[in-house]
């Protein structure tokens, strides 16, 4: 097993810049950001590898956190950088991986998003989907995979209902399985009320 906190190395910079991950007009610098190495189980029970950018002043928790997820072997299909799917929150999400810092604005909204500090983390998003609701009460399930884990009654392997007070116990207090409109069953964050005292 291997959890490990390092300032993130210039190669990945160059990446994130590459991608549009990180830009000069994000609301924090490359400096705040820290890469978490972790551990985790896979669906098959396998022990994999896998990186998290989070906010400085969080990466000790948020290690804990996955450290915790260890101890229980809750399964994480995969936890790479979102540069490895372009930036783009959408592949990201089809290819069921677990990510933290993308410089973005919340889907539909010109608002930053709070994984724009490292402040929000998403987990295992097709057994935990994103649902959009539309003004003339139209739903669409993100990704497209995640309708066969609307029923939230039914818990399965990777549904993050069972891990909420980890994430809670941590600072992440705010789950989007908890919103309206949206629901965002994957997304984990620190309250937005608590960003210019971490930054």
């Amino acid at each position: 097993m291997h959890f490990n906190i390092k300032e993130i190395p210039s190669t990945i910079v160059k990446q994130m810049q590459h991608k549009n991950v990180w830009q000069s007009d994000c609301p924090i610098s490359i400096e705040q950001l820290r890469l978490v190495e972790i551990s985790h189980f896979n669906f098959e029970g396998n022990i994999q590898s896998g990186e998290i950018i989070v906010l400085d002043k969080l990466a000790q928790s948020v290690l804990k956190i996955f450290e915790e997820l260890m101890v229980i072997k809750f399964p994480i299909h995969s936890v790479y950088l979102i540069d490895k799917y372009e930036g783009d929150d959408e592949k990201s999400m089809a290819a069921n991986n677990s990510s933290s810092f993308n410089f973005r604005m919340i889907v539909g909204s010109t608002k930053v998003s709070m994984h724009a500090y490292g402040l929000a983390i998403d987990i295992n998003p097709v057994q935990n989907p994103y649902i959009e609701i539309k003004d003339d009460g139209s739903v669409q399930v993100h990704p497209k995979s995640g309708v066969d884990f609307l029923n939230r009654s039914n818990i399965r392997p990777g549904m993050v209902e069972p891990i909420v007070p980890i994430f809670k116990k941590y600072g992440f207090s705010e789950w989007g399985g908890n919103w309206n409109k949206p629901i965002d069953y994957h997304h984990f964050q620190v309250p937005r009320s608590q960003v210019n005292e971490l930054i």
